[in-house]
């Protein structure tokens, strides 16, 4: 008698997903890490890179949309893989589907290297001591309990760790008795997809001031009058 196949769950991609809203248990809404990390930060980066692409005759609108489009479908197969289902990639081109398949990969050797388990994904949460929330993408187990962040760009740029710290407190706040031990962001390049980056992170106290700092500061323009007023 032969054993019966079990069939994973089929998901398809979410293209119109609704932004997460951040509240507190009082109903009070709250901003998101993604943009507290980015108050005052130096846009040089992003120019440079749509300077350059003009240079080579590329809409850098298109560039920076295809772009996400690999990082968010890379990502959304990660996320697929990890929690036991299959990606349903029939919406997205096959040159798309095939740079996400190497970055895919590339996560899988990185994963199965460091033998880790999961055990949260994609895991909204939000601070009632500090006033903010943020959505962590994984949260996985080598022995200890380690804080995984994964970005779409060409480097790792300082928003990015500020971001990280941010959600540590969040996942340290909310669970107390599992605090994350180790860190790390996991860059995938914006033009090839077989450029994967692991940046594991020990210090983070700098960047958990910083984002304080970018916190006060959201608060400050949020309490400015509005124009006319």
């Amino acid at each position: 008698m032969k054993t019966p196949t079990i069939q994973q769950e089929r998901v398809k991609f979410q293209k119109d997903k609704a932004h997460i809203t951040y509240k507190t248990k009082a109903g009070k809404r709250v901003p998101g890490a993604s943009t507290i990390a980015k108050i005052g930060d130096d846009p040089s980066a992003l120019l440079y890179w749509a300077w350059d692409l003009g240079k080579q005759g590329i809409d850098y609108k298109k560039a920076r949309e295809g772009a996400a489009d690999i990082g968010t479908l890379t990502h959304f197969m990660n996320q697929c893989h990890l929690q036991g289902k299959e990606a349903d990639l029939s919406e997205f081109s096959a040159e798309q589907q095939d740079k996400a398949s190497n970055a895919f990969l590339k996560f899988l050797e990185f994963w199965d290297a460091n033998k880790f388990t999961t055990v949260a994904i994609e895991t909204p949460l939000v601070s009632e001591v500090h006033g903010f929330g943020g959505t962590i993408d994984l949260v996985a187990k080598d022995g200890g309990i380690v804080l995984l962040d994964w970005k779409t760009s060409n480097a790792i740029y300082r928003p990015y760790l500020i971001q990280l710290a941010g959600y540590e407190e969040l996942w340290n706040e909310n669970y107390a008795f599992s605090p994350i031990e180790k860190r790390a962001i996991i860059r995938i390049g914006k033009s090839e997809a077989s450029d994967l980056e692991v940046r594991w992170l020990s210090d983070m106290k700098p960047y958990w001031e910083a984002f304080k700092c970018q916190l006060n500061l959201y608060r400050a323009f949020q309490r400015l009058p509005k124009a006319g007023e």
